[in-house]
């Protein structure tokens, strides 16, 4: 591969997991070579890209500034790839998603499955993220296709993927848990355990919408946590339903009294045209259509 575009590959991995012998490890190189690589960018672009320390490597602010065109430098020529090896007959090629847990839990495993019996030459790349990191990434070509909120962002075209409603998350011996729905109004009185992705929460915003501000007593990142801890007695918390299939807890799942239904689209950029290998993905989701969960 032309080793110009390699070293525009090696700042844009480098940025994306903070380091130089991650950045050697991904693309397959010495970390000698790929510090080499960033270093000739940083002279031909006369200042520094990265901030260096023993923790890893952080982008600079001349870096932040660059780091978006290096990405649709290396996304495009990753496309021309893939096209030409498409034209060429040859079904080969990379997807990128950006997915949320619960997409990536539960629904791609097995689109990926089909996908590779269906053209074994294709791989794919997960990155996990919020919505409002998902949407970003959709929009500078860091990945194909990304999991958002409806509606989806102006200028992306989108399918649905998921539907599914948030339920509440208590200890089995909780007084109200026997109940046919869980009160939204108990989550005032007792102790929140929050689960906070970003700018982004689509518990807070159920809140919001019914009129409460709940005050978390916990704050984690991942749903299993939630689980665990309220097993743990620590408090109550609130999941979407695709999360509560076969939980590894011992917990009482119960829909919450208020509507809260939500649905998760797979979206693209407009402008930006597909590769076979995320065209044959978007296929896949098209033949599966969206999973339903809960009511």
């Amino acid at each position: 591969m032309d080793t110009g575009l390699q070293k525009y590959r090696a700042f844009v991995v480098a940025a994306d997991v903070g380091s130089i012998v991650g950045a050697a490890e991904r693309m397959g190189y010495s970390v000698s070579s790929v510090s080499r690589m960033v270093a000739d960018l940083e002279t031909a672009c006369g200042f520094r890209l990265f901030d260096r320390s023993k923790a890893g490597v952080s982008l600079t602010s001349d870096g932040e500034r660059l780091i978006g065109r290096a990405r649709a430098i290396v996304a495009e020529c990753d496309r021309f790839d893939d096209e030409a090896a498409a034209i060429a007959g040859a079904e080969v090629g990379t997807v990128r998603v950006g997915t949320i847990a619960s997409v990536a839990t539960h629904i791609l495993p097995r689109v990926f499955q089909k996908l590779r019996l269906s053209r074994p030459g294709i791989t794919c790349e997960l990155l996990m993220g919020d919505y409002a990191e998902i949407e970003s990434w959709v929009a500078e070509g860091r990945v194909d296709v990304g999991t958002v909120r409806v509606p989806a962002s102006e200028g992306f075209e989108s399918i649905a993927l998921l539907e599914d409603e948030h339920v509440a998350i208590v200890p089995k011996d909780h007084p109200l848990a026997g109940g046919a729905t869980f009160p939204i109004a108990a989550f005032a009185g007792e102790p929140f355990l929050a689960l906070e992705r970003g700018e982004v929460s689509e518990v807070a915003s159920l809140f919001e919408r019914n009129g409460m501000r709940v005050v978390p007593a916990y704050t984690v990142w991942d749903d299993y946590a939630v689980m665990a801890m309220v097993e743990a007695g620590l408090g109550i918390g609130i999941l979407p339903s695709i999360m509560t299939l076969n939980p590894p807890y011992d917990v009482a799942v119960l829909p919450l009294d208020v509507p809260a239904h939500r649905v998760i689209e797979a979206a693209w950029c407009k402008s930006r045209s597909l590769t076979a290998a995320a065209t044959a993905f978007l296929n896949v989701l098209r033949d599966d259509g969206p999973m339903r969960v809960g009511g």
